[in-house]
């Protein structure tokens, strides 16, 4: 016989579990501190349904079928504000309502509804195993719900045992941290522990859901109860990006508590992980807490905005070792990035004399920037690029790019001997500034396919592709690049041609013709 190992069903929801009759403890399972907010969150959205009038429909696959779930539960069967005439009214549960009613009342969308379960506990008939319910009701977004919970809570704990609050304990480190109105909450049953004891936390630290664990680190420090070690662990192994951000946090203000030495530790590791975790969000984040905390030096900053692998963090990076103040001790740092954006941003902190050797910077737009920085200042970089241009021997490649773009046709005689320089980027270079110049027709660029470098020979047949009468004996030259660059832009130059040649005959073909006008009938 074959047996097959079936998962335990997941068909009800804790909250739908209650609407059947079920007690509080098979609602919660387990009874972590997740499971508690999670059945509250669930029965206040389902009666919300019911209360606000919202139309909800979905379907839920049961083995092979498919069914409305409102046969899984049908949440208008909850307990609900029935109005008793012109006397007032009372929730629509059993006489003496069940456990489940009473539970399902306290986390109900209406708030009349969560008030009246409340207010049993006046008469003592609020069952014990409702209490973590009424804990979070200390946290509802109703005040006055809000004050008779608190009330109920406070005179509960009065006769409450130490494990009794022990084991609140994780649930008001959650509820203080996830609810706006929480902070009474956490102080009332960990003011009543002394703090937040070690067994809460670790329930929460190793909780199945997010939010526990956020809560656990987050309490953990605030009550002086977690390490760096701890913080770090949570880091380093948990599987959700948001969890780790939280654990990298924590960890910084720990150490910051902690002392330097602890401080260079986290300022080590945070480092590491900016390198290493797989996830752009968290290392983003990551990044945006040491900045925050003032942990990264302007050094570490440097390194990052020249390494980094992610150019969102070179550029925050950069930014924040500029905006610092010691943000000029790394300018040569920053001035040496691969980094166009980086080396931009480093130059704008130049002065005016130190602005001169970034004219031969590799990226035309810094090269820009330059020059109208200077001449602002009543420099003239035309003619300190003539100047570069002028002796052979010492010419950069982009100096003869940055006299080119000055657009002063002028230049050209110094530019056509550069085209037989002994350095190919210089005269692929000189290629390029000639033709921006308009000094070099397409007749001449034909000659260049023979030039001795690859480079060179792709700058003058890239400088042919709307010339599709000089491609065409390209595509039988020596050189196998060559011909391999002119066939394709020699095919798109005479497509162009055909699609221009058949869009000025549709043009033609599409005109309205004139009728003469006709003699009017006599």
């Amino acid at each position: 016989m074959t047996t097959y190992g079936l998962l335990p069903t997941r068909l009800h929801t804790p909250g739908a579990r209650l609407l059947h009759g079920k007690s509080v403890e098979s609602a919660v399972g387990a009874g972590q501190a997740g499971d508690w907010t999670d059945l509250d969150s669930d029965v206040w959205l389902r009666t919300a349904y019911v209360v606000r009038g919202w139309r909800h429909q979905g379907r839920i696959r049961v083995g092979f079928h498919w069914f409305d779930d409102r046969e899984i539960a049908d949440w208008s069967r909850a307990p609900y504000w029935h109005e008793c005439g012109p006397g007032p009214g009372a929730p629509s549960w059993s006489l003496p309502p069940t456990e489940s009613e009473v539970a399902l009342c306290l986390a109900h969308a209406d708030a009349r509804v969560r008030t009246a379960a409340l207010s049993r506990a006046e008469s003592g008939a609020l069952p014990a195993s409702v209490l973590p319910l009424v804990l979070i009701r200390c946290a509802d977004t109703d005040e006055g719900v809000r004050d008779l919970a608190r009330a109920v809570f406070d005179r509960m704990l009065n006769g409450a045992d130490e494990s009794t609050l022990h084991r609140l304990a994780p649930l008001a480190a959650l509820v203080g941290m996830r609810r706006r109105y929480g902070t009474w909450v956490r102080e009332a049953v960990l003011g009543r522990l002394g703090g937040l004891p070690d067994e809460a936390m670790g329930k929460l630290l190793s909780a199945g859901d997010r939010e526990s664990r956020i809560a656990g680190l987050y309490a953990g420090a605030a009550y002086g109860r977690l390490s760096t070690a701890h913080a770090w662990a949570l880091a380093d192994g948990d599987p959700d990006g948001g969890v780790r951000v939280h654990a990298v946090r924590t960890a910084i203000g720990v150490a910051h508590a902690a002392g330097q030495q602890t401080v260079d530790d986290t300022r080590g590791r945070v480092l590491a992980r900016l390198h290493t975790d797989p996830s752009y969000e968290v290392r983003r984040r990551t990044f945006a807490a040491a900045v925050e905390a003032d942990l990264l030096r302007a050094q570490d900053l440097a390194d990052l905005a020249v390494g980094h692998r992610d150019r969102h963090i070179r550029w925050r990076s950069c930014a924040a070792a500029l905006a610092g103040p010691d943000g000029d001790t790394v300018l040569d740092r920053l001035l040496h990035s691969r980094e166009m954006r980086v080396r931009s941003a480093a130059i704008d902190r130049l002065r005016d004399a130190e602005l001169v050797p970034h004219l031969t910077d590799p990226s035309a737009a810094i090269r820009a920037a330059v020059c109208r920085r200077l001449r602002a200042e009543g420099d003239d970089p035309r003619a300190r690029y003539r100047a570069l241009c002028v002796d052979s021997t010492a010419v950069e490649p982009a100096a003869v790019s940055g006299l080119g773009e000055q657009g002063t046709p002028d230049d050209a005689a110094l530019l056509h001997p550069l085209t037989r320089h002994p350095q190919a980027a210089v005269r692929a270079r000189a290629l390029s500034a000639l033709r921006v110049l308009g000094a070099l027709p397409d007749e001449a660029l034909p000659l260049f396919a023979d030039d001795p470098n690859p480079g060179v020979r792709a700058t003058a047949i890239t400088a042919l592709r709307k010339s599709p009468q000089l491609l065409g004996p390209l595509t039988h030259h020596r050189h196998a690049d060559v011909r391999a660059r002119a066939m394709p832009l020699l095919a798109r130059a005479e497509a162009e041609q055909a699609r221009g040649s058949d869009t000025s005959s549709r043009t033609r073909r599409t005109q309205p013709r004139l009728r003469p006008l006709r003699p009017p009938l006599q």
